[in-house]
C-alpha cells in the first residue's frame, strides 16, 4: 500500500506539469495573444520550477527550435508578451555574449509577472501587469468624406455645366482670393 504522505506530512511530487488558471485565460490580454505568443508562454512558464523566477532564460533560437517555426513568430511572440504584461525582462541577451557563467549563453532572462519574483530580490508581490492592458482603441473610420464637397483651386476646378448631374458631390470653385 502506497502512503499518501511521506514523514514530514507532504504529499509525493508526481510528473511536472504547466498550471494555467481560468482566470489568466480569460483576460483581454490572453484573449488578443495570437496563437505563436500563447504556445511561447506555456514553454516559458513550463520552464519555472517553483523557486526561479527571475531566472528564466529562453533564446529566441531556442523558442524557434521548440515552437518548430521560423523567427518571425518567436519575435512577434516575444513582444507581444512583453507588451501585454505577461513577461519581463530581467536581463537582455545579446547574441555577441557568448558565455555565461556556467558555461551557458547569454539568452534573455524573463521573469512572469503572474508569479512572485525569487531572483535577483524576492519580491512576494506579482504584479499582474497583464490585467490592466487594455486593448487599443479602435482606428477611426478612413472612408471617404461622404458629405462634404471637394474644394478645388481656380487653376483645377472645372465648370459646373461640365458636371454630371448624377453625382451628387460636384466640384465646387475656391473662393478668389484679392
Amino acid at each position: 500500500m502506497t502512503r499518501k504522505h511521506d514523514s514530514r506530512g507532504r504529499r509525493p511530487h508526481g510528473p511536472p506539469y504547466v498550471q494555467l488558471f481560468h482566470w489568466i485565460r480569460l483576460t483581454e490580454a490572453w484573449k488578443s495573444l495570437a496563437p505563436y505568443s500563447r504556445l511561447l508562454y506555456i514553454e516559458i512558464r513550463g520552464r519555472f520550477n517553483g523557486s526561479n523566477n527571475g531566472d528564466i532564460s529562453m533564446s529566441h533560437r531556442e523558442a524557434a527550435e521548440i515552437l518548430c517555426c521560423s523567427g518571425r513568430p518567436v519575435n512577434a511572440g516575444f513582444k507581444e508578451l512583453e507588451d501585454r504584461g505577461f513577461i519581463r525582462p530581467v536581463q537582455r541577451g545579446s547574441f555577441g555574449w557568448k558565455v555565461r557563467t556556467g558555461g551557458k549563453g547569454r539568452a534573455t532572462i524573463w521573469r512572469l509577472t503572474e508569479l512572485p519574483q525569487d531572483i535577483p530580490v524576492y519580491n512576494a508581490a506579482p504584479s499582474y501587469e497583464f490585467k490592466v492592458w487594455t486593448p487599443p482603441a479602435a482606428p477611426k473610420n478612413k472612408t471617404r468624406r461622404a458629405n462634404s464637397i471637394p474644394v478645388a483651386c481656380e487653376k483645377h476646378s472645372i465648370a459646373t455645366d461640365m458636371a454630371c448631374e448624377k453625382h451628387p458631390n460636384e466640384v465646387r470653385e475656391a473662393p478668389q482670393e484679392p
